[in-house]
């Protein structure tokens, strides 16, 4: 009897430790399914953070071999040839009556567009037209402006100054003449919205921003007549390269201008939108535009020749695209070795046709696969 009671009293005991067991692996499961640690690893993993010496299939990775020799004399940018951005007239305050053709180019006194029935022609300076001018205005830049673009239409016989005296007022009234005006309207008085004015002379109607009959609409917009050349870089391309720098340009029709860069910005301005940043950038003009304008806005290279002595040295070579950028403008990169990733800081040299000179990396040597985005 007590035998079988003894029995029974174990029987009870393993039937508790089987539901303890039970329980305590269900609350595991349930706390795994609310912290889900895997996701943590996996997040690890992506940021690299757990890749030293953690077994992967590597066979998923997109690899480059690591090279050793003297990276390209040069460097070769995607660029385009294009006018500078484009900028908006000021608004027409009353009816418009005829507007412009997108890519026609406009001079001095020549008609931007129709207002009221009337032609207002092209001037141009850096200041903006503010006030009406007559023999009772007080001196002003305004008023050297105005003689400035009469004299370049030949309408004004004196040096251009800051006071507006009958010899002015006459040369505005020749000016109201020929634009069809009469009576009253030809009195020799300067109203700043009888013209549209750009910063210089000639522009290029880029696009037409409003339609026949608007009021207080803006009616076109416009860049200047010249053509550049301008390329993205990198921020190592953008410390390596200045203004002045050879270069050579390579058109449509694979002929080649020699020249020298005209500017290199290294970027950074705010744009405006989102928290964007400017990229830098380098920038080739051309004082003769014969050499160009026959193209337009079209895609182009850009040639630098790499002047550094670097250019010379036989180094590591890596794709651009293995720089894995951390904070603190360091790099790295990221080897298989066997199974796993390791990740090596390294610092960089020159950059030329998607491809990084490696000046120091303590463990990678020519042969390695690299990791390649």
């Amino acid at each position: 009897m007590a035998r079988t009671q003894t029995r029974r009293i174990g029987m009870r005991r393993k039937a508790v430790t089987l539901v303890v067991a039970v329980i305590v692996v269900i609350a595991l499961a349930a706390a795994c399914m609310v912290t889900k640690p895997w996701d943590a690893i996996g997040r690890l993993i992506a940021s690299g953070q757990a890749t030293n010496g953690r077994t992967i299939d590597v066979t998923t990775l997109r690899t480059a071999q690591v090279t050793r020799g003297v990276l390209d004399a040069e460097t070769r940018l995607g660029a385009t040839l294009r006018y500078d951005k484009a900028n908006d007239f000021a608004a027409a305050p009353g009816m418009i009556t005829q507007l412009p053709v997108a890519g026609k180019q406009i001079d001095t006194g020549e008609q931007v567009y129709e207002m009221d029935g009337v032609p207002v022609p092209l001037f141009h300076g850096e200041r903006p037209f503010w006030r009406t001018l007559d023999t009772d205005a007080a001196d002003g830049p305004d008023v050297t402006q105005l003689e400035e673009n009469l004299a370049e239409l030949g309408l004004f016989a004196g040096e251009p100054d800051a006071h507006f005296d009958w010899t002015t007022r006459e040369a505005v009234r020749q000016w109201q003449l020929s634009l069809g005006l009469t009576g009253d309207a030809a009195s020799g008085t300067f109203a700043p919205t009888s013209v549209a004015l750009a910063p210089a002379a000639p522009i290029r109607i880029t696009t037409v921003n409003a339609k026949l009959g608007e009021s207080n609409a803006v009616p076109a917009s416009y860049t200047n007549v010249t053509l550049h050349v301008e390329a993205t870089l990198t921020a190592t391309q953008a410390a390596t390269f200045k203004a002045g720098d050879k270069a050579q340009v390579v058109l449509p029709d694979n002929t080649t201008i020699d020249t020298t860069l005209t500017a290199v910005d290294q970027g950074g301005q705010a744009t405006g939108t989102d928290g964007q940043v400017t990229s830098p950038s380098a920038r080739v003009d051309f004082p003769d535009q014969s050499q160009v304008a026959k193209f337009g806005p079209t895609t182009v290279s850009l040639v630098i020749p790499n002047t550094s002595g670097q250019s010379t040295v036989e180094t590591l070579i890596v794709p651009v695209t293995a720089i894995i950028a951390s904070a603190g403008s360091t790099y790295a990169i990221d080897v298989v070795r066997g199974d796993r990733l390791e990740r090596i800081p390294v610092e960089i040299g020159l950059v030329a046709n998607a491809q990084v000179q490696i000046t120091k990396a303590d463990g990678l040597k020519e042969g390695d696969k690299v990791v390649i985005s």
